[in-house]
């Protein structure tokens, strides 16, 4: 079984261009990587077997929008619960075409690293992979943590405050409870913070979130 080129309402690559900008060679990465995806779906469970159906607008273009939110200077990105790749393998399939950028994927599951290796091996991608939990201290902090679908927003800005530099940022995407998860977010901790609505989903929302300080008791 292989993925089909189109979404069921026909969304597909060049829309995926049209709408975030990236490069033909951007996407032909990506392509790459969908089909070391499809490759392994059936093995481990990655992702869901109808989201074929809607593969292009809510997980490609999901996470391509991220990319004209990451500077230049943004230069180690660590993408948090990385799972089947989206974003941070997309990620990296754009920060190809950027000297001296890399995405750190951050997983616990040994199967899904071991498809992440995989995949970065297949399309060499500037990515790789550290096989432990999320919680556990790492060996560098980083320029931008990225994170999509991992953890209520509380628990996720103690993620990235451990994992970021003191300048860094994270590129958050939450879904509908995103005001309540920013009020009681605001109750541990301060940050500086902009929103805007997601590219694939009305309901979806990418915060960009710096400065984040761990409230007194």
């Amino acid at each position: 079984m292989t993925w089909p080129t189109h979404d069921e309402d026909g969304f597909g690559p060049e829309d995926a261009i049209r709408l975030t900008g990236v490069s033909r060679e951007t996407l032909a990465r990506v392509d790459s990587y969908l089909a070391t995806l499809d490759q392994w779906r059936e093995r481990i469970n990655l992702i869901g077997p109808g989201e074929g159906r809607h593969l292009w607008r809510r997980h490609v273009l999901d996470s391509l929008q991220l990319i004209e939110q990451i500077s230049s200077d943004d230069l180690s990105v660590a993408d948090l619960g990385s799972g089947a790749g989206f974003p941070g393998l997309v990620i990296a399939c754009a920060l190809a075409e950027r000297p001296g950028a890399s995405v750190t994927l951050v997983e616990k599951s040994p199967r899904k690293s071991e498809f992440l290796r995989a995949a970065i091996a297949e399309g060499r991608l500037p990515a790789k992979v550290v096989n432990l939990r999320i919680e556990d201290a790492p060996r560098q902090k980083f320029d931008l943590v990225t994170a999509r679908a991992l953890a209520p927003l509380p628990k996720l800005l103690g993620y990235a405050y451990q994992w970021l530099k003191p300048s860094g940022k994270a590129l958050l995407m939450k879904g509908r409870d995103t005001a309540a998860e920013l009020a009681e977010a605001r109750l541990a901790w301060t940050f500086d913070m902009s929103d805007r609505e997601s590219l694939s989903s009305p309901e979806g929302r990418v915060l960009r979130i710096s400065s984040i300080v761990p409230r007194r008791a």
